[in-house]
């Protein structure tokens, strides 16, 4: 498939996360940075010039939100303005003398964390002791107005939002307040309205709500700026004491370039004509727009929100088969910025605001969050419609999706390919030659990615095979024989998928052999891959761990037996070949005889004492939970340091490590659909970059034995998938491996 030929031009999808800064706030600030720079507090007519342009802006705030009698607090942010509310409600129920576990702080399942950890925050440090509670939401992610009425009685504050970062989602504020103070007049009501201002109309004064908290770097202004409203009479006290400003509500001198800029925003959305913000009816137009763009590279997309119960201008969605990391890591190489909404975590990173809707786990796991703001034009979406529909090409090249694309434009398979689902590993063994494929260990959550790559190219299945009966989780055979049927040599197997008769399998160059290694389980495997005569791979499954041992005391696991399957692949296994595990807790690939005797002393004395072998179970079942417990899954943040590679470098440092090692080769480790995306040549032209993908590190391996003092540059999209290959490599014995810093990130 042909490579772009110049950089792609960033498209920025991400803004519920923060907006680029409108020309017209930018002028503001600079304005007031270099010409209105006065202190509001000072008497001189430089000081009443800024306290004008301070107030002003305070009376734009009020007159947009509606906010009535109610105060206009500027602040540094939406969490300083939660901050706040929390401390006044929670010191306010203190000073009543309502404390303790009988009394209830809500908030909804779905709020951002700065509200539940405020909550949890302010009442240790005021000893308050009420009991915080979640309150539960709908498949819509609409709250449980049951649950709220029920604890509203004894309730000291409830925390509500407009409408939800993640998903866009916004609640009935008319009728929660009906239901609030039809239960409780007097409870404090804080609502989160930092994704609303511009995308849903707000009148305050005609809401009972006591606090609501503003963000201006949500709203095209700098960050390090935002207000918060407080309902005439709620109980405020100031979480900053000082010089008196603002009222006294919150001393410190105001952020007046900051304000500046929220001004020039305020008076964009009041005036009717000219304005940069787009009706709410234009907004639903771009969003189908996008909507359409996103369905024609993922057929088979399904939405977690949508109308009637959200703003326009976010748009969450799952694919079958995608974690949320495949497709950020496909947008973001073609220049795409989007997001998963959630952090990522040891696991495959999850929506807790999804989860907490009651989706099902592959939706919240592949959740991407698409979010435009209030002032795109038609020329924005027009350019993200086609850098969207760009990617189809991609996706159907990769076999990411199913297609008609010809053979001529899919990117080529072949050897080893090692994928993982958490801590969970999957492999093909492709043979070019022959368009074969041999299946190991498929797992459920990559059946599809798997079936997609095989059905893409039209391999045959040679077969589809197991090592073990997996404890932990199901195998994907059953699965991935029904769907790929037409592709699989109809024959007797045994329990794991080995044809019945066959000593070994043939397929091209490659020849397997199963030797039974019982031990982690008695009908457990291994089997020994050679190409062209010379052992390259050992597929061991759990009985060996890169680190560590399969377990050994759960049902059917015999220490004995174990003993005698080690000695036996002592005896098999020839000192380049690689093992290749069912697990890979520690994110090492791969190990080898001879790394696995060094890691594990223990596997020594299993070898060379004839004694009981009890008295070192112990240890390696230590060796086993501390693995478990290094578990993580590779979605952009992994436990890596500088010190995985030789050197750590900036690209100003490239042209001197080409000099100073002349044979230098640059590996893009990134997964093929990033590379088709967004080739790593567009950044460095004028060097040559071999593509690794992370999914294939083992097979370059096994084809590097011999170059192991080859100098390596690696690049990646951040820096932080090469540092993890500079570990491997390092530990293969690669001996000069050297990482980019920021990745492909940077480079752009």
């Amino acid at each position: 498939m042909q490579k772009p030929v110049v950089r792609p031009q960033e498209i920025y999808l991400d803004n519920n996360a923060t907006t680029p800064v409108l020309a017209c706030a930018a002028e503001a600030v600079q304005h007031t940075m270099q010409q209105c720079f006065g202190n509001p507090s000072s008497s001189h007519s430089t000081g009443i010039k800024a306290k004008v342009e301070l107030e002003t802006t305070r009376q734009l705030a009020r007159r947009l939100i509606g906010a009535g009698s109610g105060d206009i607090v500027f602040t540094s942010g939406a969490t300083e303005g939660i901050q706040s509310s929390i401390f006044s409600a929670l010191l306010h129920a203190r000073r009543s003398g309502k404390t303790g576990p009988a009394f209830t702080l809500l908030y909804g399942a779905t709020e951002h964390k700065a509200v539940p950890q405020s909550l949890e925050h302010w009442d240790q440090v005021l000893q308050l002791g009420a009991t915080i509670k979640a309150i539960p939401v709908d498949q819509h992610g609409l709250l449980d107005f049951d649950f709220i009425r029920a604890e509203l009685p004894n309730t000291l504050l409830i925390c509500t939002m407009a409408a939800n970062n993640e998903t866009g989602v916004k609640q009935d504020l008319a009728a929660l307040q009906q239901l609030i103070r039809g239960v409780a007049p007097a409870v404090l009501w804080m609502v989160d309205c930092v994704q609303a201002l511009g995308k849903m109309p707000l009148q305050l004064a005609q809401l009972s709500i006591d606090y609501a908290p503003f963000s201006g770097h949500k709203l095209y202004a700098p960050k390090g700026i935002g207000f918060l409203y407080v309902r005439q009479g709620a109980p405020y006290q100031p979480l900053l004491a000082g010089g008196g400003q603002e009222s006294g509500l919150r001393s410190g001198t105001e952020n007046l370039p900051g304000i500046a800029a929220l001004k020039a925003i305020f008076q964009q959305l009041v005036i009717k004509e000219g304005s940069v913000f787009q009706s709410e009816q234009q907004l639903w137009v771009y969003r189908e727009r996008l909507l359409s763009a996103l369905r024609s590279v993922f057929p088979e997309l399904v939405l977690n929100s949508d109308s009637p119960y959200i703003v326009p201008t976010t748009i969450n969605f799952s694919v079958p088969g995608f974690a949320s990391k495949d497709i950020m890591d496909l947008f973001d190489a073609a220049g795409i910025r989007v997001s998963s909404g959630s952090a990522c975590s040891s696991k495959v990173p999850t929506s807790f605001v999804l989860n907490a809707m009651g989706l099902p786990l592959w939706r919240s796991q592949g959740a991407i969050r698409l979010s435009f703001g209030p002032a795109m034009t038609e020329h924005d979406c027009q350019q993200a419609c086609q850098a969207i529909l760009a990617l189809k090409t991609v996706v159907n090249s990769c076999c990411l999706v199913l297609s008609d694309a010809s053979s001529t434009e899919l990117q080529p398979v072949t050897g080893l390919v090692q994928l993982k689902h958490e801590d969970l590993c999957s492999y093909l063994l492709v043979s070019a030659d022959t368009s074969e494929v041999i299946i190991v260990d498929a797992v459920l959550p990559l059946a599809s990615r798997i079936a997609h790559l095989i059905q893409g190219h039209s391999f045959k299945v040679r077969a589809i095979l197991d090592t073990h009966l997996h404890k932990d989780h199901p195998s994907a055979r059953p699965e991935l024989l029904t769907i790929l049927a037409d592709l699989v040599e109809p024959a007797q197997t045994d329990v794991l998928g080995w044809p019945a008769s066959v000593l070994s399998l043939h397929m091209g160059a490659y020849q397997l052999e199963r030797v039974a290694t019982p031990g982690h389980s008695p009908e457990a495997i291994s089997i020994l891959v050679r190409e062209h005569e010379q052992q390259k791979f050992a597929f061991v499954g759990d009985f060996i761990l890169p680190g560590g041992t399969g377990r050994l005391d759960l049902q059917g696991g015999d220490i004995l037996a174990f003993q005698h399957s080690l000695r036996w692949l002592n005896q098999q296994l020839e000192p380049q070949t690689l093992l290749l595990s069912s697990h890979d807790y520690a994110q090492r690939f791969f190990t080898r005889w001879d790394l696995m005797m060094q890691e594990q002393p223990v596997l020594l004395q299993v070898l060379n004492t004839e004694a009981t072998p009890h008295h070192w179970l112990s240890e390696l079942q230590r060796q086993t939970q501390w693995l478990q417990q290094q578990a993580g899954h590779f979605c952009g943040v992994v436990e890596v340091c500088d010190s995985d590679a030789t050197a750590v470098i900036d690209k100003e440092q490239i042209r001197a490590l080409i000099q100073q090692y002349p044979q230098l080769e640059i590996w893009d480790v990134r997964e093929p659909h990033e590379q088709a995306a967004g080739a790593l040549s567009v950044y460095l032209p004028d060097v040559v970059c071999k593509e690794v993908p992370l999914s294939v590190l083992v097979q370059q391996v096994a084809a590097e034995q011999q170059h192991k003092a080859q100098a390596l540059l690696l690049v990646c999209r951040s820096g932080n998938r090469s540092l993890l290959a500079a570990k491997v490599l390092n530990r293969a014995g690669f001996e000069l491996v050297f990482n980019l810093k920021g990745g492909v990130a940077l480079l752009a």
